[in-house]
């Protein structure tokens, strides 16, 4: 898998994407959604469990999932960097997460900042070469399958 940590994730966010139309005629999807999006529904230590009912149609509600969820310092500091490349509602410094994060989420944090740097095009997720676009929209929901145990509130 290029970019997620398993199935669950990559399907845990192209379902987000898909249901939020967050791709552009272009391809490319929101820079903004994408990295937060990325983090958020990381399927390490089932962290997606904890954030992905705060993902609505309204957009992603950061204060209440800090305020309702118990998070480890780590994951705390990967919420605040969600919140910080999707509308910058949030801080937190590269020092906080050099020291805190193992180097799974490590990497998570720096794939999350990239997307937010250069975009991502959906074809790039979905592991297709770039020249397939049409052959993408048709594919998208057989993409999107979800493990049993992922509920998302949308």
């Amino acid at each position: 898998m290029k970019y997620f940590q398993d199935e669950t994730h990559k399907n845990g966010v192209l379902k987000v994407i898909h249901d939020k139309r967050l791709v552009y005629p272009d391809g490319q999807v929101d820079c903004y959604y994408l990295p937060a999006l990325f983090i958020l529904l990381s399927s390490k230590n089932n962290f997606y469990k904890k954030t992905s009912r705060y993902i609505d149609a309204d957009g992603i509600d950061f204060e209440a999932m800090m305020e309702k969820q118990d998070f480890s310092s780590g994951e705390a500091k990967l919420v605040r960097l969600a919140a910080n490349l999707y509308n910058g509602s949030m801080d937190v410094t590269p020092q906080e997460l050099i020291n805190t994060l193992d180097d799974k989420n490590y990497d998570l944090a720096l794939q999350a900042i990239r997307f937010r740097r250069y975009g991502c095009h959906i074809g790039n997720l979905l592991d297709r070469q770039k020249g397939m676009e049409a052959d993408i929209a048709i594919n998208v929901e057989t993409e999107m399958d979800m493990e049993n145990d992922f509920e998302m509130e949308l």
